[in-house]
């Protein structure tokens, strides 16, 4: 069964009043580890950041007379969660999941060029060409599939409270289990979303790491 290191990154890092980044959220890799994650925090007294951190990999077209893609990404993670509220509230939230990008080939026109009916001497002769977005011999997004979310951190408090959770090594896998269709092209993304809140008199932080190792991937 094939595996393969992730060779495309994926960031998207916003946020909002007063939340920040405590760690640079571009994806990395040591040898055949792949790492996602990143420390984001906010505070008061309105802050807000939603991140997104990926490693892609295409997987190719599904061969002739398959039905299914599975995918698995064997990993830890570090987590390292907390928020606080006094008179006021914060969330803190984290997950990984698997995400999967279907393309199917762009068809070239039955009748490329001028139209082969002559036209009407009075007509103008009208082209046939795609939609300008679109390119004959390369591939267009149909659909994007999410796998279940694995949730490392979700915590949050109202008012008046505390929560913390803390975990090394810990060993997940998030996966998924999708139906296929041959001579489309797959597009395999190993993601994490990250979230922070804060309102008046709270605290909320977000940090993990999800190290893993060469995605397993089969079509069948």
């Amino acid at each position: 069964m094939p595996v393969m290191v992730p060779t495309i990154t994926f960031v998207s890092d916003g946020t909002d009043g007063s939340a920040a980044l405590f760690r640079d959220p571009t994806p990395i890799q040591f040898g055949s580890t792949s790492r996602i994650g990143t420390s984001v925090a906010a505070f008061p007294p309105t802050g807000f950041a939603l991140i997104f951190t990926a490693w892609g990999l295409r997987a190719g077209a599904a061969p002739p007379g398959t039905t299914t893609l599975t995918v698995l990404a064997f990993g830890s993670t570090f987590v390292r969660g907390f928020c606080y509220s006094v008179v006021g509230y914060a969330h803190a939230y984290a997950d990984l999941y698997v995400k999967v990008e279907e393309f199917e080939p762009i068809p070239k026109p039955e009748h490329p060029g001028r139209l082969i009916d002559t036209p009407d001497p009075q007509i103008e002769h009208v082209e046939i060409a795609p939609p300008t977005t679109e390119m004959i011999g390369t591939f267009r997004l149909t659909r994007t599939i999410r796998g279940p979310k694995v949730i490392v951190i979700d915590q949050e408090t109202t008012v008046l409270g505390v929560q913390e959770v803390s975990m090394d090594a810990d060993p997940e896998v998030p996966g998924l289990f999708t139906p296929v269709t041959p001579g489309n092209f797959y597009r395999v993304w190993i993601e994490s979303a990250q979230q922070v809140e804060a309102e008046l008199n709270g605290d909320a932080v977000s940090n993990i790491s999800f190290d893993f190792g060469p995605v397993f991937f089969a079509f069948n």
